[in-house]
């Protein structure tokens, strides 16, 4: 069997989003109230359109807010229990696996929101620095 590589986004349906993905970003580059964000801000915007809805119910559930590390983590989340920087890699990787429909999962389970806040975040931020690799934004 194979060995599944997550850090190279050789999923078919990781690929397939992160070509919609790329068309997203630039469709919004064109548009005025995107005009000063960055690429990754763009990113962000457009995961967090998938994710939303729920973070911000578990925002109001569980106040205190506090993010992960890790080499794809952002730095801010140094302080997150080990526990929940698994649970955030455990979420990444079933993106690189599944591609984006993966969300639906998240949504679907009541993860707190500091795991959802940081996976989104790492997302944002690994999906932003690949699609930059291939130039595709």
């Amino acid at each position: 069997m194979a060995e599944q590589n997550t850090q190279n986004f050789e999923h078919q349906e990781l690929e397939a989003d992160m070509q919609r993905l790329s068309r997203e970003v630039m469709e919004k580059r064109n548009l005025p109230e995107y005009k000063d964000f960055s690429n990754k801000e763009i990113i962000k915007e457009t995961i967090g359109q998938i994710i939303k809805p729920d973070t911000e119910r578990l925002k109001i559930e569980n106040k205190d807010i506090v993010e992960t590390e890790k080499t794809f983590l952002p730095d801010y989340a140094l302080e997150l229990p080990p526990e929940k920087k698994l649970e955030v890699e455990k979420l990444i990787d079933s993106v690189f696996h599944e591609g984006l429909k993966a969300i639906d999962d998240v949504r679907k389970h009541n993860y707190d929101a500091e795991v959802v806040d940081t996976f989104h975040d790492a997302l944002s931020g690994k999906l932003s620095d690949e699609l930059e690799k291939r130039k595709l934004i």
